[in-house]
């Protein structure tokens, strides 16, 4: 992004505290979600936050291929072609730090965390979530005074970049207690507490002003903590705001605000209430990539209906997720059910397959120039039928998969303005 003509990222999240407002971050690594979300900011207006995280983006590549600049090129690249100006959009790192590599030993992990970190700044991202809240090597467990020392260690490397660099400075958010990044296997229910909490940031604090680091200090725009909110293989936790209600008269002490996240799935009701208590930032990201494959799944269906050629995008998909098992086996027994129709949605690791790709193309041009038939919106995208119907929308695949992804996004639009009728 063009240094200078960036959002005033700092007072962008004052006001929000103090509004009582807040933003949604997109994480994701498709770029066909990504596109829609770009179409999203443009009409709907205001600023959006996207982001990459240090699995999908990184100096060795990543699971997308793409190092930090490369993301920032491609994501530039779609702002032009939808027509979103620059200054509409800020540029996220989320969990950066040493988590690719946490099964090295400590030294060689923070190396390339520190690379990350420098890579991820120099590419001009401006959020900047420093990550260090998990055991490197073999190590059994760690407490709060080390986690914060590694943080301080990432920062100074991002505070480094930027005084060579020059221009807008980063912001930070930190915490310790992170969720697992895209879901968790099992059902959790853990709340942050307040104590927990307190004692975290005064740690922190603390170590960043022995290590000179109080400008940065004051730029952390947030705290991760668990409001008790998560999305498992077939299930969601639904916020309780009284479980967190201990967390919220602890953050009127502080500058930041709270970064929840894992809130994919979460109904409008309940992240109103989370952006009401200080969950300002609110992450959604393999929601997005669930209503994506959700909407190609169901044309899949009308296109047998149709008794158009079949394009094989089911068959390719459970063939590549079964030859390469990685990005799933840790989640799933590996039932079919779960592989297609998990809240976890693995499947999004896999549509970039040359196979997958191509069925998917093949699924896409199978219904090139056609409208869908009412019968089958009503049956295969009830949610869209409406909008069908009132003529908000038109019937062609791209538009219904387009939709989909809306439906997903406005929802979260209208919890972090504070419309949530």
């Amino acid at each position: 992004m063009k240094r200078g003509d960036s959002v005033d990222t700092g007072e962008i999240f004052e006001n929000a505290k103090r509004e009582k407002k807040g933003f949604f971050s997109v994480c994701t690594g498709n770029f066909d979600v990504i596109r829609v979300v770009l179409e999203f900011a443009k009409e709907s207006g205001g600023v959006i936050l996207i982001e990459s995280t240090s699995n999908q983006v990184n100096q060795e590549g990543g699971y997308t291929g793409l190092r930090p600049k490369d993301f920032v090129a491609s994501v530039r690249k779609l702002m032009e072609e939808v027509g979103v100006n620059e200054d509409k959009v800020i540029l996220g790192g989320d969990h950066l730090g040493p988590l690719p590599w946490k099964k090295m030993d400590p030294e060689e992990a923070m190396d390339k965390g520190k690379k990350m970190v420098e890579e991820y700044v120099r590419a001009g991202y401006r959020k900047i979530h420093l990550d260090t809240s998990f055991p490197l090597g073999d190590e059994g467990s760690i407490q709060p005074e080390i986690v914060a020392e590694r943080q301080a260690d990432l920062c100074e490397v991002a505070e480094g970049v930027w005084r060579e660099m020059g221009g807008d400075p980063p912001f930070y958010v930190l915490g310790t207690e992170v969720p697992p990044a895209g879901g968790v296997v099992d059902e959790e229910d853990y709340v942050t507490s307040a104590e927990e909490f307190e004692r975290v940031v005064e740690v922190t604090r603390d170590v960043f002003r022995k290590r000179g680091l109080e400008n940065a200090w004051e730029r952390v725009i947030a705290f991760v903590v668990q409001p008790g909110v998560e999305f498992h293989k077939w299930g969601i936790r639904v916020y309780d705001p009284e479980k967190a209600k201990g967390l919220k008269e602890k953050l009127s002490s502080y500058h930041f605000v709270f970064e929840a996240h894992s809130t994919d799935f979460q109904p409008l009701d309940s992240l109103s209430k989370m952006v009401r208590d200080g969950f300002a930032i609110l992450k959604v990201g393999p929601e997005l990539t669930f209503k994506y494959r959700e909407a190609l799944f169901a044309l899949e269906m009308v296109e047998a209906e149709l008794g158009l050629p079949s394009s094989g995008l089911t068959r390719s998909l459970m063939s590549a997720m079964r030859n390469d098992p990685s990005r799933w086996r840790a989640y799933y027994e590996g039932t079919d059910l779960e592989l297609k129709y998990s809240l976890l949605d693995r499947i999004r690791y896999y549509w970039s397959v040359d196979e997958v790709a191509k069925a998917k193309e093949r699924l896409l041009e199978n219904f090139r120039g056609l409208e869908i038939p009412s019968g089958l919106v009503s049956q295969y995208f009830p949610d869209l039928f409406e909008d069908v119907l009132v003529g908000r929308l038109r019937p062609t695949a791209e538009d219904l998969i387009r939709w989909k992804i809306f439906k997903s996004l406005d929802r979260y639009r209208r919890a972090v303005r504070g419309d949530a009728s």
